[in-house]
């Protein structure tokens, strides 16, 4: 695979249904589509498995790099964000070219009291696109009990709302982003998933999801999709072609895993992170508020971040 540039054509898929002309309006009207079907409940229990490997006993991964762009590291999840039928419901949404631009894992132990704030996912991506859409694979029954996500119907439609950064150990979002609108309670969707299901939801949709106050483990894997004519603002990022052709080159393509823990794939991941810690710094450089200086000192408390910042030459050292 040509790593470099553009015009690389992903591998050929088997042709499998997609979304019918009533989920694509749905989709348009509401900004998210659930719940479904991907994997069978014997394919995502082993999936389930896998990931329960990487965990420590309390629940929480044992290396906290590996929750970004995972699929760089595991070649299971490396297929699983190539899925046939999640890879056509999002091709009916942003056409037959796409690129993974991301990939996180999103685990909650039982008794977590980690959250996710009500945030738009455009306001802290800078693309130049708004319309990415986000698959959330359920890797584990994701339901109202053990805090799934939650979605405000239709707030894609709105405008982009101002973020405030706030300080919280609990919120499961780097940045702390928290968007300043007022969430009445009887406009707010649950999105409830069957492990192996997996939602759609566009990233101008006001979402958020509470803590798990459940005994039972709550996981999935959040993956982000763009067309290849979308670009991100500041420092070039790399990203997957996993379907039809990049003709603009605006990312490095990424190789895919051909085995957990490749060697190339894992040159890739380091780079990853380090992109998004010079994007993060790019932000701060733009705005330099002191909520982003906030930012600053919390990055400095992430020595996995400031070591994946460094060159690899440094490192090296």
């Amino acid at each position: 695979m040509n790593i470099d540039g553009a015009s690389v054509p992903a591998p050929p898929v088997a042709a499998t249904a997609g979304l019918t002309p009533a989920q694509q309006a749905r989709f348009d009207a509401d900004g998210w589509l659930a719940p479904l079907d991907a994997l069978s409940s014997d394919e995502a229990a082993a999936l389930r498995r896998r990931l329960e490997a990487l965990l420590t006993p309390s629940g929480g991964l044992a290396d906290a790099r590996l929750r970004n762009k995972p699929h760089l590291v595991f070649a299971w999840v490396s297929d699983l964000v190539c899925h046939p039928r999640v890879l056509d419901a999002v091709a009916d949404l942003l056409g037959p070219d796409l690129l993974v631009w991301r990939s996180a894992f999103f685990v909650k132990a039982p008794r977590d009291p980690s959250y996710v704030s009500w945030h738009q996912d455009a306001a802290y991506w800078d693309l130049t696109e708004a319309g990415a859409v986000t698959a959330w694979i359920a890797l584990t029954d994701s339901t109202s009990a053990n805090g799934c996500v939650r979605i405000v119907p239709g707030s894609h439609r709105g405008a982009l709302l101002d973020h405030r950064l706030a300080r919280d150990v609990h919120n499961r979002l780097l940045r702390g982003q928290v968007a300043q609108a007022d969430v009445p309670a009887d406009g707010v969707a649950a999105v409830e998933l069957r492990a192996g299901q997996f939602s759609l939801h566009h990233s101008m949709l006001l979402h958020s999801s509470p803590p798990n106050p459940s005994d039972e483990l709550r996981a999935g894997l959040a993956v982000r999709y763009i067309a290849p004519a979308t670009r991100t603002r500041g420092p070039r990022q790399s990203a997957r072609l996993v379907r039809g052709t990049d003709r603009y080159g605006y990312y490095e393509l990424e190789p895919p895993a051909r085995r957990d823990h490749d060697p190339l794939a894992l040159a890739f991941h380091t780079r990853a992170l380090r992109q998004y810690g010079l994007h993060s710094l790019w932000q701060i450089a733009r705005r330099p508020t002191l909520s982003q200086l906030g930012l600053l000192v919390r990055l400095a408390a992430r020595p996995d971040l400031l070591r994946a910042m460094l060159p690899l030459r440094q490192r090296a050292r």
